[in-house]
């Protein structure tokens, strides 16, 4: 009898301890699974994209440039007058369209430079669909090309047969051919000068995106001077 007793003595402190063992387990996993699941482990940028707030802007600066060692690009103009034949244009990126007046300031300022002006064009656009308040002179030359206007192109001769060290650039879109031209050239060593209204997107979000990163991306925020175009003095 005692013998009897002591057994079932003995396995119930074998189950309490078994027991135990499995809700200290228990615990244990489910500690891990909440860990492992939190919030800050398991988002992404897609899950906080409501939460995330833009910087504050960056600061426009004046620039005083060299018409001697210094083009101005005017990318992707065309398609005011034809909207099939380019991305400037009042169906798709009207933004574009409002940005001509003042890159024709520009234009007309660095002309009377004799600064080299070079065009682009995209997609299935000829010189003769840039809008007319662009149109290029005969002596300007023109480059066709996807977003990076050097691939493909003879651009980078062009500006370093002429000695050139600092670009302008203006166009749209500018998160496409304004900032893959420029990034491309500010790694190559070239200087950048922005002027924020004569790039253009589909919307406001694309413009204030590449004026955050050419000023912040590694490579290029070293090049970059963003400004305006009344704050840019020959």
């Amino acid at each position: 009898m005692q013998e009897r007793n002591s057994i079932r003595k003995t396995n119930g402190r074998v189950r309490r301890a078994g027991l135990a063992a499995g809700a200290a387990l228990a615990v244990l996993c489910a500690t891990f699974s909440v860990a492992w699941t939190s919030p800050a482990a398991a988002q992404t940028i897609i899950d906080e994209w409501h939460k995330v707030k833009p910087p504050a802007p960056p600061e426009l600066k004046s620039v005083t440039i060299d018409p001697k060692t210094t083009a101005l690009l005017i990318l992707d103009f065309n398609g005011a007058q034809d909207p099939s034949k380019g991305p400037c244009n009042k169906n798709t990126k009207p933004r574009c369209l409002v940005s001509v007046p003042k890159v024709k300031t520009l234009l007309d300022q660095a002309r009377a430079k004799e600064m080299l002006v070079v065009f682009s064009l995209a997609g299935v656009g000829e010189p003769q669909d840039i809008a007319t308040a662009l149109a290029p002179l005969a002596s300007e030359p023109i480059v066709k090309s996807g977003p990076d206007k050097f691939i493909g192109t003879n651009l980078r001769s062009i500006l370093s047969d002429k000695g050139i060290k600092t670009v302008i650039v203006t166009g749209t879109a500018s998160e496409g051919a304004v900032l893959d031209t420029a990034t491309d050239a500010a790694l190559n060593g070239m200087n950048i000068v922005l002027p924020v209204d004569g790039m253009s997107s589909t919307e406001p979000y694309g413009e204030q995106y590449v004026a955050w990163h050419m000023v912040n991306a590694p490579g290029v925020s070293q090049k970059t001077t963003l400004t305006s175009i009344d704050r840019i003095k020959f």
